[in-house]
This record gives C-alpha cells, sequence and structure tokens, in this order.
C-alpha cells in the first residue's frame, strides 16, 4: 500500500508542477501576445482554466497530505495532547464523509456531461476532462485523509498501552 501510495504522490506532485508551469506559460504567453501584438489566442483562456481545475483539485490533495490546509487551532493549542488527538480523528473523519459526498456528487456531475457529450467552444475538447478533476481530486483527498486518520488511531491506541505500561 506504501508503495501504490508513494506512487500516487509522486503523480499529483509531478502532474501538479507540469500544470502550474504550462498554465503560468500560457497565460503569459497570452499577455504578451495581446499588449505587445494585439493578438490573442482564441483557445488559452479556456485551456487555462481547464488545466487550473486540475491543478487546485490535486494542489488541495498534495495540501491534505502535507497537512497544509488552513485550520483554526486557538483553541487547540490549550488542549492536552490526548484530545487534540481525539478532536484531529473527529475532524479526519468529517472530512472523509464530506469527500465521499463529494466524490458521488462529481462522479454524477460526470455522468451527466459524459452524457451530453459537451465540449469546449474554442478547444473542441470533451468537458468531461476538466470535470473529472472534481471526483479524481477530491478521492485522492480523500484517500490522504484515510490515511492519516488510520495513523492517528494507531498512535492513540499505541499512546494508551504505553502509558499503560509505564
Amino acid at each position: 500500500m506504501r508503495t501504490v501510495m508513494r506512487f500516487i504522490d509522486n503523480m499529483e506532485e509531478y502532474i501538479a508542477s507540469i500544470l502550474l508551469i504550462l498554465t503560468s506559460a500560457l497565460i503569459f504567453a497570452q499577455l504578451v501576445l495581446r499588449y505587445q501584438f494585439n493578438y490573442s489566442l482564441s483557445w488559452a483562456e479556456e485551456l487555462a482554466r481547464m488545466m487550473i481545475a486540475w491543478f487546485i483539485f490535486l494542489g488541495s490533495s498534495m495540501a491534505v497530505k502535507e497537512n497544509a490546509h488552513v485550520s483554526m487551532d486557538a483553541l487547540l493549542i490549550v488542549l492536552p495532547e490526548k484530545i487534540k488527538m481525539v478532536v484531529g480523528i473527529l475532524t479526519d473523519m468529517i472530512n472523509i464523509i464530506f469527500c465521499v459526498i463529494i466524490v458521488y456528487a462529481g462522479i454524477r456531475m460526470l455522468q451527466d456531461v459524459v452524457a451530453l457529450g459537451s465540449t469546449a467552444t474554442a478547444i473542441n475538447v470533451p468537458l468531461y476532462i476538466p470535470y473529472a478533476s472534481v471526483p479524481v481530486g477530491v478521492f485522492l483527498m480523500c484517500l490522504h485523509y484515510i490515511i492519516r486518520f488510520k495513523e492517528k488511531i494507531i498512535t492513540l491506541v499505541n499512546g494508551s498501552k504505553k502509558a499503560e505500561g509505564a
């Protein structure tokens, strides 16, 4: 399982990095063309939005893995370690439930887009490609929350056993 997650983590980072570089280059090129040469690429904005959608959801998944999402920890600072751990476990449970709901809704939305056969107007790319970023990215977030949840449970149980044995 660790090997699979390491592969997923590496792919997330690799794809997100490439998307960020390509999107930045595309937007920069669009700006230069528009303001220096009075010419614009008709497809640039649409493609940039698609790449940004994927970047956001992959980046959100990476942020869950790194525990980098913004949180309100003013109350947690004063709580004992064991209570912090329990609050973290409950928070991860809520996040897992939320992710499952969003993945389900994202899959339903994706099915509708596929059924309609919609394509992007400027680049004629099927719209299911950017729409797939929602269920894929949130599913990856859910995997990271589940792993973190499992690690916290193990830490809580092992910590309790160590305290009893001491």
